[in-house]
């Protein structure tokens, strides 16, 4: 049978558990997607700006922020700032060992445009090249849903990052955490959290570090207990700020640019920030047969925020050999060429 691809976004039926209608060609996401209007994503904005106003000043900072240094994130920040000048803002870059240097000086670099606190968040690089060589050799870690939106890396560096940016935000007293996610990222822009869930969520996380092989009983990658249990009457929320404004790479590329950012020369056509990109991509690709980023290029293109042959040039860009070389080499993983499998050194 020959592979299906849907008309109207990127995915195809190589990919496990999609489904097409025939009929129309459209996978059974598209056929089921409702888009957000504009009125209600101005609704959204402005229940945004009514809980800014009624929970902002209480704790040490309003918001807890997710600075990659990427272009979506420091677009996200300059935007944030700038619409709601009042906010106090701590933004958080994780180091995973792979963070570029372009990175590290554009994440700075926005802000001291904005007026932001930088914290640099920072684990041993050896326990961060142990854990992601785990999650390179490690096999169904995640389940499905998560497998199909990120590669098993980017899984687990999400996750550190969700976590501690959790864990930030109750020690720091702060009612807010944000993302730069898109539409095709994130659908839903306001999630209210609560002690339970937060617990919940760490409780999953070490099992699924468990299931790779991983004890994190010193707590560096999940929250810790003990900060769950310092939690207040109101938990934090995690809003998606982007994902309701207009989006489109060219406006924010010359946006940022037009700021000061830097493209970094990283040859990655779906990050701006990480050197390990590259071979998780691959490694996925070669343990599920299909991209990592196929639903969240999907959901741009979906979304309209990205057509459809843009999405599929994207999808199809050639990785590239050198960055996934280094990031094997750092890792210990041999990459044998003629098998096109990954064997540990």
């Amino acid at each position: 049978m020959s592979k299906l691809v849907c008309k109207r976004c990127v995915l195809d039926s190589d990919i496990p558990g999609i489904e097409f209608n025939k009929e129309s060609g459209l996978c059974h996401f598209c056929e089921t997607y409702a888009p957000l209007s504009q009125q209600e994503k101005e609704q959204y904005l402005n229940r945004i700006e009514a809980l800014f106003k009624e929970y902002c000043g209480r704790g040490n900072y309003d918001v807890i922020y997710a600075l990659s240094g990427g272009k979506d994130s420091s677009y996200t920040l300059y935007k944030l700032k700038k619409d709601y000048p009042f906010l106090r803002i701590l933004a958080v870059q994780f180091d995973n060992g792979f963070t570029s240097d372009y990175a590290v000086i554009n994440a700075k670099k926005m802000c001291e445009i904005t007026g932001c606190d930088y914290f640099k968040l920072t684990i041993e690089k050896e326990v961060l090249y142990d854990l992601f060589r785990k999650a390179a050799e490690s096999y169904d870690a995640f389940p499905k849903f998560a497998k199909y939106r990120a590669s098993d890396i980017c899984n687990i560096c999400i996750s550190i990052i969700k976590q501690k940016l959790m864990e930030q935000a109750i020690v720091q007293k702060a009612p807010f955490i944000v993302f730069a996610f898109t539409a095709g990222q994130s659908p839903n822009p306001i999630i209210n959290l609560s002690a339970n869930f937060i617990q919940w969520s760490r409780n999953l996380f070490e099992k699924q570090l468990q299931k790779i092989g991983v004890d994190d009983r010193d707590e560096q990658f999940v929250i810790k207990n003990e900060v769950i249990k310092n939690i207040g009457e109101i938990a934090p929320s995690i809003l998606h700020p982007l994902c309701l404004w207009e989006y489109s790479e060219d406006k924010v590329l010359e946006t940022v640019i037009g700021l000061g950012w830097k493209p970094p020369a990283l040859n990655d056509s779906n990050s701006t920030n990480c050197t390990l990109n590259s071979f998780a991509c691959y490694n996925h690709l070669e343990k599920y047969g299909f991209h990592p980023y196929a639903f969240d290029i999907a959901g741009l293109v979906r979304s309209g925020e990205m057509s459809r042959e843009e999405g599929l040039e994207k999808l199809h860009q050639k990785l590239s050999q050198p960055l996934i070389e280094e990031a094997a080499e750092k890792l210990d993983i041999k990459i044998d060429k003629s098998q096109k499998i990954l064997l540990k050194v």
